[in-house]
């Protein structure tokens, strides 16, 4: 008979080896977008600069470029706060349920149950690639839909006293495809389901 902790165990199995959904997010962590955050001013031009005579200017970014942009960002900062709940099998003092709601916030927690009643923490981060963005039209809220490439070759599972790893189906797929869906709340973008899609990439 199968019992409770075997059940969470396999959940959380599910998750990170492609075999059932695992989320988040990449990176974030990942294959995703990084923006420098180097604050400081620019430096003014000497007065005897002579004054540019260039007529050019950047192009402008049109609106669908930066919906784009927002959700690879928030997609990132997802699988940031994934990897960072994984590592402690904890999701508490993490921004969890700002980048995460509905099914994809569940799906985290029960993995989460599951690492514990294990005794197991998540160790490295998964790599992304190929990562695309569309959008649903006639949407009550603005709805991206993204797609990935997740590899969890560097993701794993270990005993959290002893640091060995877990043993796992060596059939397992570890580079499988991912689709995500985000939603557009008055706080940002948040993924609302991840779907690990049974399909090597």
């Amino acid at each position: 008979m199968t019992t409770a902790r075997q059940q969470q165990t396999h959940i959380t199995r599910r998750r990170l080896l492609a075999a059932g959904a695992v989320t988040a997010t990449v990176a974030v962590l990942t294959a995703g977008c990084t923006i420098d955050a180097n604050d400081s001013k620019p430096a003014l031009p000497s007065r005897s600069a002579a004054p540019s005579t260039s007529l050019s200017s950047s192009p402008s970014v049109s609106p669908a470029d930066a919906d784009t942009a927002e959700v690879q960002a928030a997609y990132d900062r997802y699988w940031r706060v994934l990897t960072e709940a994984y590592a402690k099998a904890d999701s508490s003092g993490t921004a969890l349920k700002e980048v995460a709601s509905g099914s994809a916030y569940a799906q985290t927690e029960a993995g989460l149950t599951g690492l514990r009643t294990s005794g197991q923490v998540v160790t490295g981060e998964a790599k992304h690639s190929r990562t695309s963005v569309s959008f649903k039209n006639d949407q009550q809220l603005k709805t991206a839909v993204i797609t990935d490439c997740v590899d969890v070759s560097q993701w794993k599972p270990v005993e959290k006293q002893t640091g060995k790893e877990a043993a796992l189906p060596p059939s397992r797929l570890v580079r499988y495809l991912s689709t995500s869906t985000a939603e557009k709340w008055p706080n940002g973008w948040v993924v609302i389901e991840e779907k690990a899609e049974g399909q090597a990439c």
